[in-house]
């Protein structure tokens, strides 16, 4: 049985789905926020497109400010990853704002940094976790790349050890913010499943086991993660393997 929420998300997301076809159609603009006309009353939709750079979650948080008191807000992310820091700030505003995280389908990404904001998804009146990946979208996770890593470079022990205390503190900056936003360790080896320039890019069925919920396209059925019901035979499950990762991607 569906929640009030579930129905809700239903009734939307179809609308979704249409509208920011035309609206990314306009052409890539790196970390771009803006405003959805979904039609339905009580809510607000916004998406974020493109690279995820520093200020994105400032640039977030402003937009969100301008939303009225007690309208539910979500977020479709839509994004090829970027910075890791701010993917983290990102999905501590969604889980503090109570707001829903969405990925959209027909192929669209929402890789690494992207992937990691997603968690933060929350239900806008109960705060429990609400992500929600439309059948044919694309979640992925991956470890994170080492910037100040040069190939040509011949490195010391010394240099060594300092990239292994960096690895180790941004290791222990994510399991910070998973405790954060009270989720389990287990999404950490989502992260780890995949070397920083492959991806994990996770089923719909695992998807469902890890807490998200999944949106059936073809029958418009918003599947709960607790009741984990078979998907439609027409959709296509997106089975994990690794992928190259886009050039820019720094998470």
């Amino acid at each position: 049985m569906l929640t009030s929420a579930a129905r809700t998300f239903r009734q939307t997301a179809r609308v979704i789905a249409g509208v920011v076809a035309l609206v990314i159609g306009q052409g890539a603009q790196a970390a771009t926020i803006m405003k959805v006309e979904t039609g339905r009353p009580g809510t607000a939709t916004f998406l974020l497109s493109g690279s995820i750079e520093e200020g994105d979650a400032g640039r977030m948080r402003a937009a969100l400010d301008s939303v009225a008191a007690g309208v539910a807000v979500s977020v479709i992310l839509e994004s090829p990853g970027g910075h890791l820091g701010e993917g983290m700030l990102l999905g501590t505003l969604f889980h503090q704002a109570k707001v829903t995280t969405v990925v959209r389908g027909g192929g669209s990404i929402c890789y690494s940094a992207c992937a990691v904001a997603f968690l933060g998804g929350r239900e806008p009146r109960s705060g429990k976790p609400m992500r929600v990946k439309m059948s044919g979208g694309k979640l992925g996770f991956h470890q994170f790349a080492r910037r100040t890593f040069d190939p040509l470079k011949i490195y010391t022990k010394a240099d060594y050890d300092a990239q292994v205390a960096e690895a180790q503190e941004v290791t222990r900056d994510i399991v910070r913010y998973l405790k954060s936003i009270g989720e389990d360790l287990s999404k950490l080896q989502l992260m780890l499943r995949a070397p920083s320039e492959g991806m994990n890019v996770i089923s719909n069925e695992e998807c469902l086991q890890r807490g998200f919920h999944v949106l059936d396209e073809p029958t418009g059925k918003l599947i709960e993660a607790a009741t984990q019901t078979r998907l439609s035979s027409n959709t296509r499950s997106i089975e994990p393997r690794a992928l190259v990762a886009p050039a820019d991607d720094k998470g």
